[in-house]
């Protein structure tokens, strides 16, 4: 599993730079970022919403040489990491349409 401990907290890290190549998780597997379905954005947006303790690198363009790699990971990691720190709002948006639409059309 890719996870690791920092003062007994547990971390789960979703988006690494390891020897020049830039990696995420599908599943318990490190994939390189240019076999990146959009099943696996997905899954990385949900993990950056609902998990407390998502974690990517930070980005470092002098560690990937590649510039495909430089341009997936960096919009990639900016995108999850900006909706990992809004997951509280957009939780909180979700539940209140929910609430909403139960409330009207459960209450009738």
């Amino acid at each position: 599993m890719n996870k690791h401990i920092q003062k007994e907290r547990t971390y789960m890290k979703h988006l690494k730079i390891e020897e020049q190549k830039a990696f995420f998780t599908r599943g318990e597997n490190w994939m390189v970022v240019t076999d990146m379905t959009k099943e696996d954005l997905l899954n990385l947006a949900h993990a950056a919403i609902e998990e407390e303790d998502f974690e990517t690198d930070k980005y470092d363009e002098a560690l990937l040489p590649n510039p495909a790699h430089k341009i997936i990971y960096q919009q990639i990691n900016s995108q999850l990491t900006e909706l990992h720190n809004r997951r509280a709002s957009f939780q909180e948006e979700v539940r209140n349409i929910y609430k909403d639409a139960f409330n009207k059309y459960c209450t009738e």
